[in-house]
């Protein structure tokens, strides 16, 4: 704000007010592009592969405003885990069939993730596999791509650090002797250790759900 000379409060207010909105708009005036730097952005949207509706939804929102921040290091990039595509496979699996079942989950930042109980009564001490995966993927719950990505050591500070098993429910996994099962987290001293459960099997309350917290 610019010292104030003048002779009264309220004539002051008025001409610093001016000085300020007339500096603003100054400089959001001064910012343009020339030939050269329009051509520098078209190169690099085209090296990157985006469409045109892209750049429009690019420009909407806080998108640029959130890219500047990581620019000048007030923020960070997350890299959010595509939830859409396929998930690993793993060498126990089916060799012809290995997948039942592979819900999408869409984008999910990876530290937006929390846990949930499938377990609704007090006294329930156990589920059957079934009802244990039906309610389960009645959750926001997530799939073996997620399980993937928080399998590697590196993302292991994103897991909670007040449980011992996460189970990732929307994808159902064949065994290589046919039967179904669902693969899930679980921690051993400070690591974490990819493995899977028989949904023949009954499953109790030490079996958390991942899930995308709101």
């Amino acid at each position: 704000m610019p010292h104030c000379v003048c002779g009264t409060k309220m004539l002051c207010d008025v001409v610093c007010k001016h000085i300020v909105a007339t500096e603003r708009d100054r400089t959001m005036s001064e910012l343009m592009l020339d030939v050269g730097q329009a051509n520098e952005l078209k190169l690099a949207f085209r090296h990157a592969n985006y469409t045109n509706d892209e750049i429009k939804q690019l420009c909407e929102g806080t998108i640029l405003a959130d890219v500047h921040d990581v620019l000048v290091g007030r923020a960070e990039i997350t890299r959010y885990i595509d939830c859409n595509a396929q998930p690993e496979i793993p060498n126990w699996a089916h060799k012809e069939n290995p997948i039942v079942e592979h819900l999408s989950c869409g984008m999910i930042n990876p530290q937006r993730l929390s846990s949930a109980s499938v377990f609704v009564e007090n006294d329930e001490k156990l589920l059957n596999g079934e009802e244990y995966l039906a309610r389960a993927q009645k959750l926001n719950s997530l799939n073996a791509c997620a399980l993937d990505f928080y399998a590697r050591p590196e993302n292991w500070k994103y897991l909670p650090s007040n449980i011992n098993v996460i189970v990732f429910p929307k994808t159902v996994f064949r065994d290589s002797r046919g039967d179904r099962c669902v693969r899930y987290l679980y921690r051993d001293g400070s690591a974490w250790f990819r493995d899977y459960y028989w949904l023949a099997y009954r499953f109790d309350r030490d079996y958390r759900v991942a899930v995308r917290a709101r």
